[in-house]
């Protein structure tokens, strides 16, 4: 694995801060990367907007976020690692993938099942990159305290009868992950399934427990069959999410060692069999999310950069929105060629 470099303007636009990464090297000493990890301030497009019809007033906000980046090179891979803060509250952990493919060779006239031809006597085999985000969340929690659970929400179709008479009813469904074996979970798209770390000792104006919410983004799981050796060592892939109470020392989620270990299972499979009291602890969720790469002409010869990642989102968190108070943007217009600029003023001032 090799840290990139920042290459200021390409890597990171805008007003930057760069910081630099101390490493131990294979004798002991120490290695500085300089401009390893980068944080700036970048637009985002819209923030909020909406139009009364009926007035006509219309008001808009542009959002921007703060992202803290840095680019690791993984034998013919880039990886790209940013977390995006945003002026709503929301939290964006994102990989950015990108590089060359990896390839084989074919006979003339050969093709392979396992794989996409890219050109003439060329294959790139199809292939998974998966990713481990531990998070120690503590929401909304002092110093010392740890009063958090977590429940997983899903959206039900309501059965037919009296309360759904239009046929068209849903509503989501909570469910308390009391302990770790049971909060060992998959993402379901179909619905809509998320999840929630809440705060049972802090509430809000509603009298609703204070939370935050992990949104899952784009996934996939491990196709393999059980017997895969690579899932002796990564058992963690066998699930999108795990909770674990949190104990000193539970860092990996393959455990310390996996390349090459010999024993199964070591790291979240093994620590979970304790089965543990989720309820008011110290909550770690370990969200597992991968990427199915069926190589394509167009990724040929350097590939474009491919994005996964989630959010985690205030779930009753705060009373209102906090971009409710976002400045309008400094720019009153936009420049048009062959266009004299207008004198716009801010029309909600304008109305009152």
């Amino acid at each position: 694995m090799l840290f990139n470099l920042f290459v200021q303007g390409c890597d990171c636009l805008g007003y930057i801060k760069y910081f630099d990464a101390h490493f131990t090297n294979f004798t002991g000493g120490v290695e500085t990367i300089e401009n390893c990890v980068c944080l700036h301030e970048e637009d985002h497009g819209i923030l909020w907007k909406h139009q009364d019809w009926r007035t006509g007033l219309a008001e808009v906000r542009r959002s921007r976020r703060l992202t803290v980046s840095f680019i690791c090179t993984v034998a013919n891979y880039e990886y790209g690692f940013y977390w995006h803060f945003y002026q709503d509250g929301k939290i964006e952990a994102e990989v950015k993938l990108t590089g060359i493919l990896s390839l084989g060779a074919l006979m003339p006239g050969e093709s392979r099942k396992y794989g996409t031809t890219i050109a003439p006597g060329l294959y790139a085999p199809v292939h998974q990159h998966f990713f481990v985000a531990r998070m120690d969340m503590a929401v909304d929690c002092k110093p010392n305290e740890a009063h958090n659970q977590v429940v997983e929400v899903n959206v039900k179709v309501e059965s037919a009868g009296t309360h759904n008479v239009h046929n068209n009813a849903f509503y989501a469904e909570e469910k308390l992950l009391k302990s770790e074996l049971q909060a060992m979970r998959d993402c379901d798209p179909s619905s809509a399934r998320h999840w929630i770390v809440r705060n049972t000792r802090t509430v809000n104006r509603t009298g609703q427990p204070t939370g935050y919410r992990l949104v899952p983004g784009s996934n996939c799981l491990p196709l393999a069959l059980p017997e895969a050796k690579f899932l002796r060592r990564a058992g963690f892939l066998k699930h999108n999410l795990w909770v674990t109470q949190y104990k000193r020392g539970e860092m990996f989620p393959g455990g310390e060692f996996p390349n090459q270990n010999p024993r199964i299972h070591e790291g979240l499979p093994t620590w979970v069999k304790n089965d543990r009291p989720l309820e008011e602890t110290d909550i770690v969720l370990w969200y597992v999310f991968g990427l199915t790469h069926i190589p394509r002409l167009e990724d040929w010869p350097v590939m474009p950069v491919e994005h996964i990642g989630f959010m985690l989102m205030p779930h009753g968190f705060f009373n209102c929105s906090p971009a409710v108070d976002v400045p309008p943007s400094s720019s009153d217009a936009d420049v048009k060629e062959a266009e004299s600029p207008k004198a716009i003023q801010n029309s909600l001032i304008s109305k009152l």
